[in-house]
């Protein structure tokens, strides 16, 4: 019997055992690849927005899949996709993250389950080193410039991309200095050309080769090149791209070049005298076409010269990694006012005086007269509770029950289009302790200094949210929000530049009231004050003004802001952009375009809290890219 129940238990193990290995071994319905990075090889520039794509598919029943990012060094920020997947279904989602260290974790969970996990390591590019995109069926087409050097001692990056990989969000682009195209193995998307062209407008180089292998890419920017595109010819001169390199020794290389005919358009320059390489400035970049198929030149020397006079990219102004990775806390430093009205000394003297005479000889003579003195073991306390709750009460009613939230809104335009890139500031004032769910619109990119407490972003592709934020009373949690937005703050201009001097005129088409307006050219600076709606100023800046630094603390203080100490850590050496060289001592907009910067007393609110509509207080700093025209 023993020898029975052995065998039975035995043969029972051995049965769950089996049953166990089975179920381990059952792969998983759902199946999740990830590509990660400006080029899908996890590539990446420290603290700007990429894109993660991931593609999921499901051979089981429905499932609800959310995918987390966790950054393994700055904890301070969690990234959160929520996806719907359908059984038998196939989705393919751009997740855009934002990193500060070299590693990641990236996970999904279903039912609050891991089902799978993938541990990320980045290649961070250097800081210094311009980051250019190539959009080649060719990977060694260019090649010559990963080792070339570009101005200041700059190296380059060349990052090989694919047109199903090139982001519809112009944010997802900002760490590109140059963008290059040869070829399109595929039709770009309307929303890729406009992002594309967006970045451009904000301080982008893109750069477009013609040639048969670039009839793809004419047809999709033919309407913004410089030139008019005409038929193919062969026995081009030469000579031209031989100055422009300064290297001799081209037609030993390229016996042959074919190109297009060209016709310049109005406000675009000719590169080279014969119009081989041409360009137009579009906001605070420029396009830049050439006439040939961009690997015609490969087997010459000077390649990688000629193009590295012809690109000479400049730095972009971009707030939001300026913010992300500051020191200071750029909102609450130049914050000019608090959330309540505190109360005088003199009120609080008051209160102290009063209470003192209450419980002092006020309530020992009401207590004699009354002949109960032995009261005052009751009505001492009694007396103190009532104060304390007076205190309370009126503090309670000083703060409100209600977050407050306070906004400095820094929009990026220019005059050639009708999309801006905003950057806003959020800070959140809590009354009291408490939970807040906060909202915002769908395409936010939300984020938050590195010294801020633990935040989660949630995203399912119509939401963007940040719930069960848990502040403290008093607390004061900024968040940095980025959308591409419609531009609100229309300009007209004639201005030219000579050798002395910006002239021209320049009119405020829009509604907005500009406030502590200024025309700035790198540090050259003409103070133009108020400019109302509807108003025309005359613009001569001296090109030798130097001043831009002390027209900064000329400006006043805002009913919100102190204007000049966010002007100050924004353009300031050190802080206008590490990735600026050279150096600056002194205040300055980067690169040769001339810019109009102003405030308004409007923002416009960019969350919901509870579900509730804010009322932000603040100001909204515009910084407007004037594009220099061609007589």
């Amino acid at each position: 019997m023993m020898m029975i129940c052995r065998l039975f238990l035995i043969s029972l193990v051995a049965l769950l055992l089996t049953v166990a290995t089975a179920s381990a071994q059952q792969p998983s319905p759902i199946t999740i690849t990830a590509r990660v990075g400006l080029d899908g090889e996890r590539s990446i520039r420290t603290g700007n927005w990429f894109p993660v794509q991931v593609t999921l598919t499901n051979e089981g029943p429905d499932r609800q899949i959310e995918l987390e990012w966790r950054d393994q060094t700055a904890t301070h920020l969690v990234q959160r996709y929520q996806i719907d997947l359908p059984g038998g279904a196939r989705k393919q989602i751009i997740f855009p993250v934002i990193q500060m260290g070299r590693t990641a974790l990236l996970m999904a969970t279903s039912n609050g389950v891991e089902i799978w996990r993938e541990r990320i390591v980045l290649n961070q590019l250097n800081d210094d080193d311009l980051t250019i995109g190539l959009l080649s069926a060719d990977p060694s087409v260019l090649s010559s410039l990963a080792t070339a050097t570009f101005a200041n001692d700059r190296r380059a990056a060349l990052l090989i991309l694919t047109p199903d990989l090139l982001a519809d969000n112009p944010l997802l682009l900002t760490a590109f200095d140059v963008i290059i195209i040869r070829e399109l193995t595929a039709e770009l998307r309307p929303a890729q050309r406009d992002a594309l062209l967006t970045w451009v407008q904000h301080g982008g180089t893109l750069l477009i080769g013609g040639g048969a292998t670039g009839e793809t890419a004419l047809r999709a920017f033919a309407e913004v090149l410089p030139v008019k595109v005409g038929p193919l010819r062969r026995e081009a001169s030469l000579s031209e791209l031989e100055r422009l390199a300064g290297l001799d020794g081209l037609s030993n290389s390229v016996p042959t070049l074919t190109v297009h005919s060209v016709t310049l358009r109005p406000n675009a320059q000719p590169v080279t005298r014969d119009g081989l390489i041409s360009q137009i400035n579009t906001g605070a970049g420029k396009i830049i076409f050439a006439a040939f198929d961009l690997a015609a030149l490969r087997a010459w020397s000077g390649e990688s010269r000629l193009w590295v006079t012809v690109l000479a990219p400049q730095p972009s102004i971009a707030p939001g990694t300026i913010i992300r990775s500051g020191f200071n806390n750029i909102l609450q430093g130049s914050l000019m006012r608090g959330f309540f009205d505190i109360p005088s000394p003199m009120v609080l003297l008051g209160l102290i005086g009063t209470y003192i005479i209450i419980i002092g000889p006020l309530q020992f003579f009401a207590l004699r007269r009354l002949r109960r003195l032995e009261w005052a073991w009751l009505t001492t306390p009694l007396l103190v509770v009532i104060f304390l709750f007076s205190a309370y009460g009126m503090s309670f009613v000083l703060r409100g029950s209600q977050a407050q939230v306070a906004q400095l809104t820094i929009v990026q335009s220019t005059p050639d289009s009708n999309q801006t890139i905003t950057t806003t500031v959020a800070g959140i004032f809590a009354p009291q302790r408490r939970n807040y769910h906060l909202s915002f619109a769908d395409t936010a990119f939300i984020s938050s200094p590195s010294s801020q407490n633990r935040m989660i972003v949630e995203r399912d592709g119509n939401t963007v949210t940040v719930p069960d934020l848990t502040l403290d009373a008093a607390d004061f949690y900024t968040l940095i929000v980025e959308e591409v937005t419609t531009n609100s703050l229309p300009v007209t201009y004639q201005i030219k530049q000579t050798n002395t001097h910006w002239q021209g005129r320049l009119s405020n088409t829009s509604s907005v009231r500009l406030n502590d307006a200024m025309i700035v050219a790198g540090n050259d600076a003409q103070w133009l004050g108020t400019i109302e709606p509807g108003a025309d100023v005359v613009i001569d800046l001296a090109a030798t003004a130097d001043n831009f630094t002390n027209l900064i603390w000329n400006s006043t203080s805002g009913r919100i802001l102190n204007r000049a100490y966010v002007l100050e850590n924004l353009f300031w050496y050190g802080t206008l952009n590490f990735r600026f060289n050279p150096r600056v001592e002194n205040a300055t907009l980067p690169g040769n375009t001339l810019y109009l910067i102003g405030w308004s007393d409007q923002v416009a609110p960019v969350t919901q809290i509870n579900g509730e509509p804010t009322r932000p207080v603040g100001e909204t700093l515009y910084i407007i890219a004037l594009p220099q025209r061609s007589n």
